[in-house]
């Protein structure tokens, strides 16, 4: 017969078993979102470099400069490479080969024909081919997106799968404490109301976790492509509603090839970081901060000033050049500023940012340059 030991034992049990239980979920949703954040990002990035690369094809058309080719071949091989990875480890589910290889989307075939006709364009140089690269861009671009939504809906499922789990481990340790309540009273009840906050509090503190996973760049611990994407949104639709203004700064880490080259890709790592600390500390909080990709970082400035915000990326610049990075010794970026106008939408006014930086590139890298 089974006497207050063993219904204490009993209790303790299950308590714990719901526990342990709750870890495991909430340890595989964010696992599940780090998975999932990863693809939407590189996703995001496919959708970035088909729209930059006829652009870049088009600069290297009209100036035949040796360097927007390389730069250009650099961009090929980067989509090439995000797109194999893609490939090889996300398109597992129904959704998702769908889109990649079922009609009528077949991205993946879209894809490759994409960079056959940049490396079409590479080898000959021909405006034909050029033609054909810039017209298949904007058939692309709709289908890239069809894809981070998949993604996205992909991952919405599956954290709903696993969040309705964790709602039936609150349930079970709910039960187990009515239990608890029947056969052994007031200090039971105490002492397991004691494992029940702990329970909510490492569901709580899991939660807020996958929070800031879905939006922060793993190595600087900025924001991510994927916020980036939504507070420049936003921005437009704040502009448009109340006849205001803000500023992009694209700022590119000057030479950073030779750095990763010269001294190890976890050199490489560490200049990111420590860029990523002089722009937190030097960037306002009501500004927006983040991790364009790469070597690349981007800032969403609600400054309406626009003479303000090129002597805020001149401040900026002349911070990082005169930090002492251990190791490799001075470090210098190229920044790119372009305003907010009047029926802007994100791509073109990042457009305008991006040729910006590439006149800062052009003009001997470690400056600023203000879109036209």
């Amino acid at each position: 017969m089974f006497n207050h030991k063993y219904i204490y034992i009993i209790v303790f049990s299950s308590l714990a078993g719901w526990a342990v239980f709750a870890y495991f979920t909430t340890t595989q949703i964010i696992k599940s979102q780090q998975k999932f954040a990863n693809v939407i990002n590189i996703t995001g990035k496919q959708r970035m470099l088909s729209q930059k690369i006829p652009l870049i094809a088009t600069r290297f058309y009209d100036s035949r400069d040796e360097k927007v080719k390389n730069h250009l071949i650099e961009l090929y091989e980067e989509m090439k490479l995000d797109h194999r990875y893609i490939i090889y480890m996300y398109t597992h589910s129904d959704a998702t080969n769908t889109i990649y290889y079922e009609k009528p989307k077949q991205l993946n075939a879209r894809v490759e024909r994409y960079l056959e006709l940049v490396e079409n364009f590479i080898k000959d140089e021909e405006l034909s081919s050029l033609y054909k690269l810039d017209s298949f861009s904007f058939t692309l671009l709709p289908v890239l997106n069809d894809a981070v939504n998949a993604f996205e809906h992909e991952s919405k499922l599956k954290t709903k799968h696993l969040l309705s789990r964790e709602l039936f481990i609150l349930v079970g340790t709910l039960l187990t404490l009515i239990l608890e309540s029947v056969f052994i009273v007031i200090p039971a009840i105490k002492r397991a109301s004691i494992h029940e906050e702990e329970l909510n509090n490492l569901v709580k503190e899991r939660t807020l976790e996958l929070e800031n996973i879905s939006v922060t760049d793993k190595l600087t611990n900025l924001y991510n492509r994927r916020k980036i994407d939504e507070t420049l949104t936003y921005e437009i639709e704040r502009a448009q509603r109340s006849n205001s203004s803000f500023s992009l700064i694209i700022l590119d880490i000057d030479k950073f090839k030779d750095v990763n080259d010269t001294y190890g890709h976890k050199t490489g790592d560490y200049v990111l970081q420590e860029i990523a600390k002089l722009l937190t500390l030097n960037v306002r909080k009501i500004d927006m901060l983040g991790r364009w990709g790469g070597e690349e970082f981007l800032i969403v400035d609600s400054e309406s000033h626009n003479e303000k915000v090129v002597g805020f990326a001149e401040k900026i610049r002349k911070v990082i050049e005169g930090h002492a990075f251990a190791k490799v010794g001075k470090i210098t970026c190229s920044f790119g500023v372009a305003h907010y106008r009047e029926r802007d939408n994100e791509s073109s006014v990042l457009i305008r940012a991006d040729e910006a930086l590439y006149a800062a590139k052009e003009s001997g890298r470690n400056c600023v340059k203000e879109a036209l």
